[in-house]
């Protein structure tokens, strides 16, 4: 009994040393190789496809220092002849009035930087758009009383793997071409984003929502 105990207890101890060592081992890879690793997790969420002419760019709300800017560079370039934005939610302090709601600052932006008014059109819906499930929803049904097949779509760089996720599966109408145009961040990119709390902050988020994303609407 004593030695079978004790044969236990040695492949135990073989188990735990064999499990330590395989921690060892992978950290350290994973340290020798940790800017291919960071720079890849960071890549995997990012889209930005080779762009040709389209009907319109639907510009996400969201980050007014980047998306918007995009767009309008895309506009100018002559890629599409129109913007399109689903108007977000007024928050708590825009109801008051002490705050401006963000899809409204976005088409400011976007007639700051020569994008003229008859080319911007903002979808109304009642309470807003809470969510890029929203926005996508939003668009289909703009989508359905036209004739627009071709559309661009314009988000920060680190959202883009998920938009496409969710509009492809929300849009689902014959015909329609999705192209993803990726808005680089002012601060970080794929190589640097660890380095700045933002860029950590927005790497988590977006793996975070995307997991959410997939387990709730597949």
């Amino acid at each position: 009994m004593k030695r079978v105990q004790c044969l236990t207890l040695k492949c135990i101890l073989q188990l735990v040393l064999l499990a330590g060592a395989i921690l060892l081992l992978t950290g350290v890879v994973a340290y020798l190789f940790r800017y291919q690793l960071l720079t890849g997790l960071a890549g995997y969420l990012v889209i930005d496809d080779q762009l040709q002419p389209a009907d319109l760019i639907f510009v996400l709300s969201g980050d007014v220092d980047t998306r918007p800017f995009r767009a309008a560079e895309l506009f100018e370039q002559g890629l599409a002849p129109r913007i399109v934005v689903a108007r977000a939610e007024d928050s708590p302090a825009a109801e008051l009035g002490l705050y401006p709601n963000i899809s409204d600052v976005t088409v400011e932006i976007l007639q700051e930087l020569g994008v003229p008014g008859e080319n911007i059109t903002l979808l109304h819906v009642e309470g807003g758009a809470t969510s890029t499930r929203d926005e996508a929803i939003i668009l289909r049904g703009y989508l359905e009383g036209h004739s627009f097949e071709r559309i661009i779509l314009v988000t920060s760089a680190f959202h883009t793997r998920r938009s496409r996720w969710i509009f492809e599966r929300e849009l689902a109408l014959p015909g329609i071409s999705l192209r993803l145009a990726a808005a680089p961040h002012r601060k970080y990119d794929v190589t640097t984003w660890w380095q700045v709390e933002t860029g950590l902050i927005d790497f988590t988020n977006e793996y975070i929502k995307l997991g959410y994303y997939v387990l709730r609407y597949s």
